[in-house]
């Protein structure tokens, strides 16, 4: 990613400030009338404290502070959007193509569930996408992040599901019946050979319970983020634009989708 990644997943009002606080202070006016002060400041230091040398920090200085001030206070949350905007182009290229091999991988093992999840994440993005929509205006701000917001939990559903596809894979070559019955019949047997040969089958049918409740707990968490995609949908369709308080409760209904987010990272990195 050409974002910082620490910084993309966090797109709460301070993660944002902090990336416009950067952008601004790397912009080439800011940045070399800065570098002409120091320039002057260190020869009048160091060499001659002429007039040129002090003009060069004075005029260096005045309009490296002016054009950040500019930049930072006015065109502010022109920066903001841009970080957001770009944020959200890499989500949306990144969700494409996961949705475009993640179908053909779930059609492949045959998942019908992982399927359902797909389309179920489609339609109630889709639905989020419209609520958001008849309250904020497309491409402000605050409509890019709560978006971007809702797209982080789309794609870290379809990473739980490819995350299943891969595990039920690694376990489709094992017939659990198969084994299951072995085993049954293996016990009745005093032999050593066979005694040896249950406990090798017993390992078989150990590997694909774990594989089974791994895929299940990716399953169970992407009904939880389904169901908050749900609740922040109906938060925000009762909140009243007009009142004073709307932007805190936007904020407050976006909180839970960042907590799910957080905890799928950290999930991810466990």
């Amino acid at each position: 990613m050409s974002l910082d990644k620490r910084l993309s997943r966090d797109l709460s009002p301070v993660a944002v400030k902090r990336s416009v606080l950067a952008s601004t202070l790397q912009q080439p006016l800011t940045l070399y009338s800065a570098a002409a002060a120091v320039v002057g400041g260190a020869f009048a230091v160091l060499i001659n404290p002429g007039a040129v040398a002090l003009g060069a920090l004075g005029i260096g200085a005045t309009v490296s502070l002016g054009s950040w001030l500019w930049e930072y206070g006015v065109q502010g949350d022109k920066h903001a959007n841009n970080f957001v905007s770009r944020y959200r182009r890499e989500l949306e290229e990144r969700r494409q193509q996961a949705l475009d091999s993640l179908v053909q991988e779930l059609q492949s093992i045959g998942s019908a569930e992982g399927l359902r999840q797909v389309n179920a994440f489609r339609n109630k993005y889709d639905t989020f996408v419209q609520v958001l929509d008849r309250k904020l205006t497309p491409g402000e701000l605050t409509h890019n992040r709560y978006l971007s917001i809702a797209e982080q939990v789309f794609l870290g559903g379809l990473d739980n599901l490819e995350n299943a596809a891969i595990a039920l894979k690694s376990i489709s070559a094992i017939d659990i019946d198969h084994v299951r019955n072995e085993i049954e019949k293996g016990q009745v047997t005093n032999k050593a050979q066979e005694k040896q040969r249950v406990e090798v089958l017993k390992d078989r049918a150990t590997l694909w319970d774990q594989q089974m409740e791994h895929i299940n707990q990716l399953l169970l968490d992407n009904e939880k983020a389904l169901t908050q995609l749900d609740h922040v949908s109906a938060r925000i369709a009762t909140v009243e634009i007009n009142k004073g308080r709307s932007q805190l409760d936007l904020e407050d209904a976006m909180k839970e989708l960042r907590r799910l987010i957080q905890r799928a990272d950290n999930y991810s990195d466990s």
